[in-house]
């Protein structure tokens, strides 16, 4: 499946959130329509959230006051839920297109952004994973942390698709607590930058968050790729990985560029953090994991 059939699908779904096989699989491999289903989501989730207006309410009871002297007719009455069910998601949706489309005033309040911090700290516990030594580290870091993190994401006040960010850590972490296949990791690590950059691009007009972003996504490729990859190319793989290993030297040309390209988008401070990694010893002697 290509992009546009997966977003044509996306955009038709009754529920982004619950993409069918072939949806599923497409966005398992590419970071840009994962983030149109994350936005979507976002938006479905929004949508439902508001409250219907009390005049619909009250037509909606009225109504159903008049057809109480008919009689009991059970599967007209389940016809009837599910008719005020689509009239009620109508005037949601209405309603959020009106305030979508309706022009923000200056005295329009302004609704605060989720704290991303938890991101920002499930970003780092996945990299010190990944740089454990001894898996004996790999098992006290997945001991000691994931509890703590997993009641934060739980409880956390986070977007949707920073949701699926940290939910997606969370299960990443839990592998590499379990592992230390470098290429994997290195594979890993990889779609995480993609990921992050894509939100990086998004977040163009909000300078704060553009900065956190860069500094993940620097984060992630130079210990996370670079450093899987350094580990891989000194141990004796099989065709197959190298393989792998190759494919993904090209994918990171290719990403570092899309990074260059988004970096003229961006606040000079986040831009800072785009311009190189920070130098790093190659990895020499006993091979970690």
């Amino acid at each position: 499946m290509n992009c546009d059939a997966a977003r044509d699908r996306l955009l038709t779904s009754d529920d982004p959130a619950r993409s069918d096989a072939d949806v599923a699989g497409h966005l398992a491999g590419c970071p840009s329509c994962q983030a149109l289903a994350a936005e979507l989501a976002s938006l479905e989730g929004s949508v439902r959230a508001l409250p219907l207006p009390s005049s619909v309410l009250a037509r909606r009871d009225a109504f159903l006051a008049n057809l109480a002297p008919v009689g009991p007719r059970p599967i007209r009455v389940r016809h009837i839920a599910a008719a005020f069910a689509a009239l009620a998601a109508s005037v949601v949706i209405a309603v959020a297109a009106v305030a979508v489309l309706r022009p923000t005033h200056p005295d329009t309040p302004v609704v605060a952004q989720a704290d991303p911090s938890v991101v920002e700290d499930l970003v780092e516990w996945n990299l010190k994973l990944s740089e454990a030594d001894e898996p004996a580290d790999c098992e006290k870091l997945v001991h000691d942390r994931l509890p703590d993190f997993e009641a934060a994401v739980a409880s956390a006040p986070l977007s949707v698709e920073d949701r699926a960010l940290a939910e997606q850590l969370l299960a990443q972490g839990r592998k590499f607590g379990s592992t230390g296949d470098a290429v994997d990791e290195a594979e890993a690590f990889h779609l995480l930058a993609d990921t992050l950059l894509v939100k990086l691009d998004t977040s163009a007009a909000d300078p704060d968050r553009s900065v956190t972003l860069a500094k993940m996504y620097t984060q992630v490729v130079d210990r996370g790729v670079d450093r899987n990859l350094e580990r891989a190319e000194r141990q004796a793989l099989r065709a197959e990985k190298q393989a792998r290993v190759q494919e993904l030297r090209k994918a990171k040309k290719k990403q570092a560029a899309r990074a260059a390209a988004i970096a003229e988008r961006i606040s000079e401070p986040a831009r800072e953090h785009m311009r190189g990694t920070k130098a790093r010893p190659k990895v020499s002697g006993k091979l970690p994991k």
